[in-house]
């Protein structure tokens, strides 16, 4: 007779394989941050997935994160799609992080249903690498909308997302962190809002990933990656394969509802 913790395992397995069925491609994207990578089950972010940034307070860094992980999806000539909303991209910034600009394509939409036809037809397009938007009520019809869009495209959706909006309006993302400014920076008062010294993470959302961890990271003058650590919760496999057990006994709208 199998253990149960075995069976747990192997359904979770199957669940993977199921939810990325449509993917164009198995591939992953490495984020080029080692400790960042080993968090995610496929050593970096699988092609066609969707990715949320939650703040936790303004000027976090989400938005430097969220460059720093695009750049890795427009190495190979890819495009970069940005919703500037607030029009408060600054490219020399981009430009301090390795993005070449030529590649980079900024869209000012005016209204909320502009811009959910900008993202979605950036993110079906197999020539942009990655979409960067800020997003804030995200109807569950238009997140799964987005999601489907993503993984026809193969690149990667970036939402940036507030808490509030994050648990009001949950997105289908396939990973969620949770982004704060490091507390080291804070006391040092040296990190600007722009590009902060350092970042704390934590995974609360990656279906075969290391739920539970945290990272602390940063991004030099220079563009490149501080790795500076990593804590995992204790026995996490068997945590992680119990979590996901009780939450499939849930009703799908319960489940919806914890995901965000």
């Amino acid at each position: 007779m199998n253990h149960p913790l075995k069976t747990l395992d192997l359904l979770a397995q199957q669940i993977r394989e199921m939810e990325t069925a449509n993917r164009p491609s198995v591939e992953s994207i490495g984020s080029g941050c080692t400790s960042m990578d080993r968090c995610l089950p496929h050593r970096g972010y699988a092609c066609g997935s969707m990715i949320e940034l939650v703040r936790t307070a303004p000027g976090s860094g989400v938005s430097s994160l969220a460059f720093m992980i695009a750049k890795k999806a427009i190495e190979k000539g890819k495009y970069l799609l940005v919703l500037d909303s607030q029009k408060q991209l600054y490219p020399p910034a981009l430009q301090s992080l390795g993005i070449p600009l030529e590649r980079v394509i900024v869209l000012h939409p005016g209204n909320h249903t502009d811009a959910v036809w900008a993202m979605d037809q950036g993110l079906r397009c197999s020539a942009v690498g990655a979409v960067i938007a800020e997003v804030g009520q995200l109807e569950d019809r238009v997140a799964r909308r987005l999601q489907l869009a993503t993984e026809q495209g193969g690149g990667l959706g970036i939402l940036l997302r507030d808490r509030l909006a994050s648990r009001s309006h949950p997105s289908w993302a396939d990973i969620q962190w949770l982004v704060r400014e490091s507390q080291e920076s804070s006391a040092s008062g040296s990190a600007s809002v722009d590009s902060p010294r350092g970042l704390d993470l934590m995974l609360t959302r990656c279906v075969g990933g290391r739920v539970g961890a945290r990272l602390t990271i940063g991004m030099d003058a220079n563009g490149k990656w501080v790795e500076a650590s990593i804590k995992t919760k204790a026995n996490h496999e068997q945590a992680s394969t119990l979590r996901l057990a009780a939450e499939l006994a849930k009703p799908a709208n319960r489940r919806r509802e914890v995901a965000g």
